[in-house]
């Protein structure tokens, strides 16, 4: 059985060393290898198991794109997060040049909608990251 298994092997590695790659695409694994072989497809697979290529996705580094969700709501993301603790103050009157900002960053319309859902949505994040995901369902 063992023979059979190597014979069948030895047959396949010419078709494998030369079958085109399309199953992968970028990530940590083509710094690794950039061949075009089913073994390299494989090596490549198994590295991104281990070291995922979203890094690469969100930031359109290790040959990847960056993804069109993460270039949009970058900017969203970073102004929420380093202004967590004004915006929750802030959000709680209404008003106030955070929430003037939050408004355009994220074309939310008003602020009217948001403190309208506080003790929904604002009240009850942890962190500028759980506020964020709350005012993106509000703001759409």
């Amino acid at each position: 059985m063992r023979l059979l298994a190597t014979a069948l092997l030895v047959l396949a590695l010419p078709m494998i060393s030369h079958a085109r790659d399309t199953m992968d695409g970028c990530g940590l694994g083509w710094e690794v290898t950039s061949d075009e072989t089913m073994i390299a497809t494989t090596t490549r697979g198994t590295t991104n198991v281990f070291v995922p290529p979203a890094f690469g996705m969100t930031t359109g580094t290790l040959g990847c794109k960056q993804l069109s969700f993460a270039s949009n709501e970058k900017e969203a993301v970073n102004y929420v997060v380093n202004n967590y603790s004004n915006l929750k103050q802030q959000l709680a009157v209404g008003q106030g040049e955070y929430v003037d900002g939050l408004i355009e960053v994220m074309n939310c319309g008003s602020a009217d909608k948001i403190q309208s859902q506080y003790d929904t949505v604002v009240a009850p994040a942890k962190d500028g990251v759980e506020l964020y995901q709350n005012l993106k369902n509000v703001c759409g």
